[in-house]
């Protein structure tokens, strides 16, 4: 049992202030540099360190459509016809910075770390996979990146990087001085200030320059406008946070900081049945990058909200992979070999305290559009092996064939795997799993390159509303080396159409056209049903939509030890 040692505070609220909130995560962060971020596990940790212009209010009824909406974060406002900061075009976004926000040098936040922010996200090292939404959209962005990469070549140094930077511009993004800046959009963009919520869509200072992205140097030189700092991070170890001495309350209208300090414990994946009893005896306080609930036993999980279905997990080939399923009959078989019913009944063994459904398509329900383009139509999603067993003889592998597979090492992910490799084995599809770090996982995974057949993914909704694109583009142009024109035609023409009743046909064909070249295998849509198990300290914990119903740490404090 923990025993509080660190002074604490309390308020007129009766809320205490001090303490140190631990814990417990499966391995390092996919992404610890703000640009990098694309997934959930990461984006809770960064948000206590890294603000954006716009963001997202923890509020208690996550039902609330004020859950889901973005608020200014270091933009005073948000831009409007009504306050001069959106062009009659619907393409100009003018932003002015709110007075006050500070890096934890002391130095201010200024408009044109957002810009350096906005061109580091365009870097071909590790390019985060929501990316895509913004060369489609800026000005000049899908330029700035294309002659980027170019530059780079193949194995660019930090200086490279900075040079290209420094003598390059955005032609959309530009700053009017320390406190203004200007978006210049190709076409009207309905959910662009959502993009700009993105936890990768963030200020960058001027030390960034002297390292790669993501790169282990930038690790240990993190820079913080948020409430806490990293003070100190040991891969494999152990990630400490501690406050930041430059930021204010007052700067800062979402955040708060009521903690000295966080500890983020990052050794092997934890099993979840001991995992859960160190949370349950207050020895850990939260769990981070796996989730553990307390189902309702003999009851039937129900969602949450409609809203937060993610499509989680689904495999994803190789694009540039020179193996077997280079041949779409052999991606098919795959595709039919899985038992997506027997995978749901592992999913709920694991006591996530998920609502789970079979996906028949990459778009889950409740959302803009929602084809159900299954491209295995199985009975009751259990397979069709016989099927998968002809396509494999007719492929000229009548005789079985072995694939490298790679997925995430935490134990929900491993037995995920598992499944899937024991349904494949029985069509003759030997798997060889090989389980990755959450951050090794993540560059093996942006590098087409490397030797691997196929992986295990999930993706979480980017934001809730308005979000046709979040799941049909994201697939059709996140995966590193996947290319279609056709495909890319569709998605300009869907993006063009502002009228939800014109768009939502050219998505659905989206889906069904990545579907059709099967470069992914959807397999279930998950979201939550019950609240995460927490520590008995932990007060103040408030789920938080676009971190996948994590709690947002950043309005935690803890009660006294029991």
């Amino acid at each position: 049992m923990f025993t509080e040692t660190e002074p604490v505070r309390v308020d007129l609220r009766g809320i205490r202030t001090g303490g140190t909130l631990r814990l417990r995560g499966p391995g390092d962060p996919a992404a610890l540099d703000p640009s990098r971020v694309d997934d959930v596990a990461s984006a809770r940790l960064t948000r206590l360190y890294a603000r954006q212009l716009f963001t997202y209010r923890a509020e208690p009824d996550v039902r609330s459509w004020q859950a889901i909406a973005p608020v200014p974060d270091l933009a005073a406002r948000i831009p409007s016809i009504y306050n001069a900061g959106l062009g009659a075009s619907g393409t100009t976004y003018v932003v002015h910075l709110r007075p006050g926000a500070r890096w934890d040098t002391g130095r201010p936040v200024t408009a044109h770390d957002v810009v350096r922010g906005m061109k580091r996200l365009a870097s071909p090292v590790r390019p985060p996979s929501v990316l895509p939404y913004f060369t489609s959209t800026v000005r000049g962005m899908a330029r700035f990146h294309a002659e980027f990469v170019a530059a780079a070549g193949t194995d660019p140094t930090a200086a490279d990087l900075a040079a290209f930077q420094d003598s390059h511009e955005i032609a959309g993004v530009f700053a009017l001085d320390d406190e203004s800046l200007v978006f210049e959009l190709v076409r009207p963009t309905l959910d662009f200030i959502s993009m700009l919520a993105l936890p990768a869509v963030a200020p960058a200072p001027a030390e960034y320059d002297a390292y790669l992205p993501d790169s282990p140097e930038l690790r240990q030189h993190l820079r913080a406008s948020g409430p806490y700092r990293v003070a100190s991070y040991e891969p494999g170890r152990e990630l400490v946070l501690e406050p930041n001495p430059a930021w204010r309350q007052d700067t800062d209208p979402v955040r708060r900081r009521h903690l000295d300090r966080i500890e983020v414990g990052l050794g092997a994946a934890p099993d979840p049945v001991e995992l859960a009893g160190r949370l349950r005896t207050g020895e850990v306080d939260l769990a981070w990058g796996v989730r553990v609930a307390e189902p309702h036993p003999g009851r039937p999980a129900e969602p949450t909200t409609g809203l937060g279905w993610s499509l989680d997990p689904y495999l994803a080939f190789n694009p540039r992979g020179d193996g077997p399923p280079r041949d779409p009959a052999v991606r098919q078989a795959i595709g039919y070999a899985i038992d997506k019913a027997a995978l749901a009944d592992v999913v709920v063994a694991s006591r996530t305290g998920t609502a789970v459904r079979v996906a028949g398509g990459i778009v889950p329900p409740h959302n803009d559009f929602h084809a159900g383009a299954d491209p295995y139509p199985t009975p009751g999603g259990r397979g069709l092996p016989e099927r998968a067993r002809e396509l494999l003889a007719g492929s000229g592998h009548p005789d079985g064939l072995t694939l490298t597979a790679i997925h995430s090492d935490p134990p929900e992910a491993a037995a995920v795997a598992r499944s899937i490799a024991a349904d494949l084995s029985r069509v003759g599809v030997t798997l060889r799993l090989v389980p990755l770090p959450p951050a090794r996982h993540r560059a093996r995974v942006a590098d087409p390159s490397g030797e691997w057949d196929l992986t295990v993914l999930s993706l979480a909704p980017d934001w809730f509303h308005g979000n046709a694109r979040v799941f049909a583009q994201r697939l059709a142009h996140g995966l590193a080396g996947y290319l279609d024109p056709e495909v890319d035609r569709l998605v300009e023409r869907a993006l063009d159409s502002l009228d939800p009743r014109r768009a939502a046909p050219l998505w659905q064909e989206v889906e069904r056209r990545v579907l059709a070249d099967l470069p992914v295998v959807p397999l279930l849509f998950q979201t939550p049903a019950v609240p995460p198990l927490r520590g008995p300290r932990v007060r103040g914990a408030v789920p938080l939509p676009t971190l996948g119903f994590d709690d947002d740490l950043s309005t935690v404090w803890l009660d006294a030890p029991h």
